[in-house]
């Protein structure tokens, strides 16, 4: 890469937060929300000082977490088939328990929220269903409806059809759910064990991370079309930024950047251990990513400024 050092994607804050964070979300607000898998909290990052402004306690094991500029903060917690509802002010206001049949062992994972229909759509391994939170209104305590989707993991929502795109590793394939019908529409083959997911509507396109290989597969949603772009280690999950390009992070301790134009990696960055859960925060232009294995959230700069 004919690039300087001081125009790559580089770390510029290490933010310690609680045991085995996983997941990241970020809000209008400049907050960065991460979910500590290990502690049973969520760490709430003031990203114009990359420091820790408070640290919440949800249920066990919470994985997943999607934010909506009016109603607040949504994750999932995998080790008790609840959803905590956290408001704009940082307090916990409701929990609602997923009614899964015959109570199998927690597997929630995913969450993500489509603002405009209001609802926020929770992956659960366990049950083999997408379920549907109507978080408009009074909250009941019971998530009832559903979507049938065999084994989905993550889940992401395109602000711009309204259609909802759910990874499942056991089938190598990703359901497309048309939220007019609650119906799977389609389902596409992607690579072995897709894991995250993310959409990015202004480009038509949802990328994919197949942690089985050492791919991202691309889906152009207007056409159905999948490419794959070689990010040379096992990759985990994935966020888009403004400008298209993706962030990957990878099983060997480091972000891939995939360019939108060239659709190949453009760098690799260096983070901290086991990184997972990664969201683009678009007020300050940077990357955060939560690294599993040391406690830590990596703020990376795209330009390195």
């Amino acid at each position: 890469m004919n690039v300087s050092n001081t125009k790559q994607p580089r770390v510029v804050a290490t933010v310690p937060v609680g045991a085995r964070p996983v997941g990241v979300a970020v809000d209008v607000h400049d907050r960065v929300f991460v979910t500590n898998s290990g502690a049973g909290t969520v760490s709430v990052i003031d990203s114009r000082t990359n420091t820790v402004s408070t640290t919440l306690t949800v249920g066990p094991h919470p994985e997943g977490v999607a934010t909506d500029p009016q109603f607040g903060v949504y994750v999932a917690n995998s080790g008790a088939n609840t959803v905590s509802m956290i408001n704009k002010s940082n307090v916990l206001v409701a929990t609602v328990r997923i009614d899964v049949p015959l109570a199998p062992s927690p597997r929630m994972k995913g969450v993500a929220v489509d603002h405009f229909l209001s609802r926020a759509y929770v992956a659960n391994r366990g049950s083999h269903r997408v379920w549907i939170i109507r978080i408009s209104g009074a909250l009941p305590p019971f998530a009832h409806e559903f979507v049938e989707v065999p084994d989905p993991l993550d889940v992401a929502v395109d602000p711009t059809s309204h259609r909802v795109y759910v990874t499942q590793p056991g089938f190598n394939t990703v359901s497309v759910v048309d939220p007019a019908t609650d119906r799977v529409i389609a389902t596409v083959p992607v690579g072995p064990r897709p894991t995250g997911i993310a959409v990015d509507a202004p480009r038509h396109r949802v990328h994919v991370a197949d942690s089985g290989s050492t791919a991202v597969s691309v889906i152009d949603t207007a056409t159905g079309g999948v490419t794959d772009t070689d990010v040379a280690a096992g990759p985990v999950d994935v966020a888009v930024d403004s400008r298209g390009d993706a962030y990957v992070t990878r099983s060997d301790g480091t972000v891939a950047v995939i360019g939108a134009a060239s659709h190949g990696v453009s760098a690799a960055v260096p983070v901290g251990s086991r990184p997972e859960g990664l969201a683009f925060e678009p007020h300050s232009g940077r990357v955060y990513v939560a690294n599993s294995g040391d406690g830590t959230v990596s703020a990376i700069a795209p330009t390195g400024g």
